[in-house]
């Protein structure tokens, strides 16, 4: 999130910043391992069918640039929305032209009946 995230959270959502540090020893110890575990490539997104949106930052950095080329090349029907001068907290500096982005695509892309889960997009070990 950057340097400055500190101030971007506690201008935004005070108080939260308390929660984030709470909350560290499980992003470490338990999200980030399941993250690393969890494997997602070409020919599980050659089975994903509904409408994507991929959002991101153009300030995110280079890794998560290399991972939204990779992402629409995997997708090619994916709709992309990059927001100018946001980085990874974008739902946190950038609500609005956020959720302009989310509400312009699910207009577009209603939401039905709940289709069957999709039991080959799991998590493999």
């Amino acid at each position: 999130m950057g340097p400055a995230w500190r101030t971007d959270l506690e201008q935004r959502c005070a108080g939260h910043a308390t929660d984030v540090e709470r909350d560290a020893e499980t992003f470490f110890t338990t999200d980030i391992p399941a993250l690393l575990g969890w494997r997602f490539g070409a020919d599980d997104a050659g089975r994903v069918t509904p409408p994507v949106l991929y959002i991101g930052g153009s300030d995110s950095g280079p890794w998560f640039a290399e991972v939204r080329q990779l992402l629409l090349r995997w997708l090619p029907r994916a709709e992309e929305m990059v927001l100018a001068g946001a980085d990874h907290s974008l739902a946190i500096t950038h609500a609005a032209p956020l959720a302009a982005a989310l509400a312009d695509f699910l207009s577009r892309h209603p939401l039905g009946p709940d289709p069957p889960p999709n039991k080959d997009i799991t998590p493999r070990k």
